[in-house]
């Protein structure tokens, strides 16, 4: 009798669990879409690996291949949440879909065994969607950097490693998280400590942590080895964590609705609608998440250029006005969370249209967004010394958050998450966005020099922005008003 370490059951449910990922992808943001993402990945890798010579000429080798690594690490890390994302598929309906991971509630099939089955099915999908066109990419700008293919695909492999293991520790924690709140937030806390105890404690060197990177330090083959055997070790310890049955977590909210609405009568006739999405916003628990994650997402942007002053050595000193410009960017990750926290369908049999819903998150949008986008604005103008530039930094941020948000909410209504991946949808929202944004951008850098030209470009860019804003709220109506509010393709 042969021994299998890969049962016929298991190679065919990796195979179903492969086409399914792809069949979802396709049926969310087209065929057209799917396939365009690795494309922009191929794209931005050519492009990066190009200039990347030519604007960090301070950093060395080692600094480059840290940052790849840990983006790698953190790439993984991001995508790695199995076991959170499976105890939801277990113990919630989510509309439309069902997916394999619920083949346990009906056949006898464990839990671990399936979740170990999608973490191999994740590893390859993201291999061949993300790091296959990375390292194309790459290798189509080696011959000009001096860098041969065999180097390439050393550094895809030991890329892919170090996302395999961030993938590894999100599945583990998140597996933990099922079984006690308390272990779940001791494996977050451990990682933490050891981010810490690498930057800023400089205790610990970051290649002998992060193991993919060690290879490069050496060139021993014993860390790929060591790499893959902790990849392997994560994934089966996150699938031995996983419980075997769920329990519906049920909790009770006190009728606060009424009190909600009599405090909203400036908003008018969206007054309702606003009140129920505060009150699932505020259940659900994602109103920490949704302001936290605008917070650092405006964050990261000054990280970014601190990275350029003292990363690359590129003394570029940008102005308050600048930073404001990027407000708008980012607000769509947080539109997006906030047309995903519930499930909408059981409209469908109500009075009302896609469109008022679409309003009602957008004022709930301004409401979060409002006062962190002030305080970041004042903020960075103390700083930076440049208090006299607030006010129309002020306006600039106002304007532009209004405007890409406005072209969000008009081209992906309630399914941003989705539709925003259709390679329709990119193209738009780039022509509409990056003209007029870039505008902005080349006028705050001419302020110093050319204050008058500069004044009239900012202003100009921003009352653009605010009159085609209205303009798109206004057709609101008519592009989402018959649509259903049911789980929707792209069409592509």
């Amino acid at each position: 009798m042969k021994m299998r370490i890969f049962p016929d059951i298991d190679k065919q449910l990796l195979i179903d669990m492969i086409k399914e990922e792809f069949r979802l992808h396709r049926s969310l943001v087209g065929g057209l879409g799917s396939a365009f993402f690795p494309f922009i990945i191929f794209l931005m890798t050519a492009t990066c690996a190009f200039i990347t010579p030519l604007i960090a000429r301070n950093l060395n080798q080692s600094t480059m291949l840290l940052m790849l690594h840990v983006a790698s690490l953190i790439y993984g890390f991001y995508i790695g949440g199995f076991g959170s994302m499976g105890e939801q598929i277990m113990t919630r309906r989510l509309g439309q879909v069902n997916m394999l991971l619920k083949l346990p509630q009906i056949y006898p099939i464990s839990v671990k065994k399936v979740m170990a089955i999608f973490f191999i099915k994740d590893s390859l999908f993201y291999l061949v969607y993300t790091y296959v066109p990375m390292i194309l990419g790459i290798s189509i700008v080696a011959p000009y950097v001096g860098v041969t293919a065999f180097g390439i695909l050393r550094l895809g492999v030991t890329a892919f490693l170090a996302f395999m293991i961030g993938m590894g520790l999100s599945f583990v924690s998140s597996a933990a998280s099922t079984r006690s709140r308390i272990f779940g937030a001791l494996a977050y806390i451990f990682i933490i400590a050891t981010a810490l105890l690498v930057y800023p404690l400089n205790i610990l060197q970051p290649q002998y942590v992060l193991l993919p990177l060690a290879y490069w330090a050496d060139r021993s083959l014993i860390w790929p080895i060591l790499s893959v055997i902790l990849s392997i070790g994560l994934a089966a310890t996150g699938s031995l964590l996983m419980k075997e049955s769920y329990e519906i977590k049920q909790t009770k909210f006190n009728n606060s609705l009424l009190k909600i609405n009599a405090r909203l009568k400036v908003i008018g006739e969206l007054r309702p609608l606003v009140a129920k999405e505060w009150l699932e916003l505020t259940r659900s628990g994602n109103m920490l998440p949704a302001v936290g994650g605008y917070t650092l997402n405006l964050l990261a942007i000054v990280f970014i250029s601190w990275l350029f002053d003292y990363g690359f050595g590129i003394p570029i000193n940008f102005n308050v006005v600048f930073f404001s410009a990027f407000v708008g960017f980012m607000g769509v990750m947080t539109y997006s969370s906030l047309t995903s926290i519930e499930n909408n369908e059981y409209l469908n049999v109500m009075p009302l249209g896609v469109d008022s819903l679409i309003k009602a998150k957008l004022v709930i949008y301004f409401i979060l967004t409002s006062g962190v986008t002030a305080g970041y604005v004042i903020l960075i103008g103390l700083l930076k010394g440049e208090v006299y530039l607030i006010p129309q930094s002020l306006l600039v941020a106002a304007c532009t958050s209004i405007y890409v948000v406005a072209v969000t909410a008009y081209l992906t209504g309630l399914w941003t998450n989705t539709l925003f991946f259709g390679a329709k949808t990119i193209i738009k929202f780039t022509l509409m966005v990056i003209p007029p944004l870039t505008f902005i951008e080349v006028g705050t850098i001419l302020l110093p020099f050319k204050t008058g030209l500069a004044t009239w470009m900012i202003a100009s860019a921003s009352m653009f922005g605010l009159v085609a804003s209205s303009l798109l709220f206004t057709r609101l109506k008519k592009r989402w008003s018959d649509a259903s509010f049911s789980l929707v393709s792209s069409g592509e």
